[in-house]
């Protein structure tokens, strides 16, 4: 199979390297990336830039070209593609976007936070930058910095519902109970077919002390399809509640079944007994 490869590769590359223009690998690039084969459309920027090097067009193939290097799984090629354009055009928002996310897939989130304050720089309205900005926030649990970045999305678009969810698990991270219920009560009236925002309103509803509406929510969550281990957690959690400890430990166990943190379930477990 490996053979095959190398051999439609090398004639991929005598291909690109006979007497095609600039443009036309450019299209013939596009017409790969349309069908997917993600491998000709790098040989065939690549094969274009390699043609006019000082081509102003470039940084828009090499953006391009980073893209499709993340979908062949070439992170560390297609950060470098990345970096070169931006080397050139260090203010370009659409390839500090592109980088920054790469950053997070890296888990390089302090190089990702760098590129989204430079697009805020530029761009303080930018809402993709605002809402990654927050996540990243949200996972140094830097929660307040996080909720303004949130509630500055709102300011510019009242209804976005990312920004609206996160505020409400960023409220409920910091165990403000109350006004997460009253934010995914808000969402539940808007989106009645979403299950995750049923399963968070059912865990503010466990530590309002009302049982009733958080089995309501378990229960509908689970009709509309959600099937993750926190659903079980939650339903174990209610079964102590109500003193039902041989359902509180069925449900633990499908928890860690399903992928629950052992260590979690464990302690858990131990309120079964």
């Amino acid at each position: 199979m490996n053979r095959y490869f190398f051999i439609a590769i090398f004639f991929l590359v005598s291909f690109f390297s006979s007497a095609q223009t600039y443009e036309e690998l450019v299209s013939k690039s596009l017409d790969y990336l349309d069908a997917k084969e993600y491998a000709a459309a790098e040989l065939a920027l690549k094969e274009a830039m390699r043609k006019e090097p000082a081509n102003e067009g470039n940084i828009l193939l090499l953006a391009n070209l980073g893209t499709i290097q993340r979908h062949l799984g070439k992170s560390e090629e297609a950060l470098i593609s990345y970096s070169s354009a931006l080397s050139k055009y260090p203010n370009n928002i659409f390839v500090l976007q592109n980088r920054a996310a790469l950053y997070c897939e890296l888990d390089s989130l302090n190089a990702a936070m760098k590129d989204y304050n430079i697009i805020l720089s530029m761009d303080e309205k930018n809402i993709e930058a605002l809402y990654r900005r927050g996540l990243i926030f949200m996972s140094e649990k830097n929660l307040l910095a996080a909720e303004s970045d949130f509630e500055q999305i709102l300011e510019i678009n009242p209804e976005n519902v990312l920004a609206l969810s996160s505020l409400a698990f960023s409220l409920k991270s910091r165990g403000e109970w109350i006004e997460a219920e009253d934010k995914y009560t808000d969402l539940i009236f808007k989106y009645k077919n979403q299950p995750e925002f049923y399963v968070n309103r059912a865990e503010c509803y466990l530590q309002l002390d009302k049982k009733g509406r958080a089995k309501s929510d378990l229960d509908k969550a689970q009709q509309l399809g959600y099937n993750d281990p926190l659903l079980y957690i939650l339903k174990g959690q209610l079964d102590i509640h109500q003193f039902d400890k041989f359902s509180a430990k069925r449900n633990f166990e499908k928890a860690l079944e399903m992928g629950a943190n052992k260590e979690i379930i464990k302690q858990y477990l131990l309120l079964c007994k």
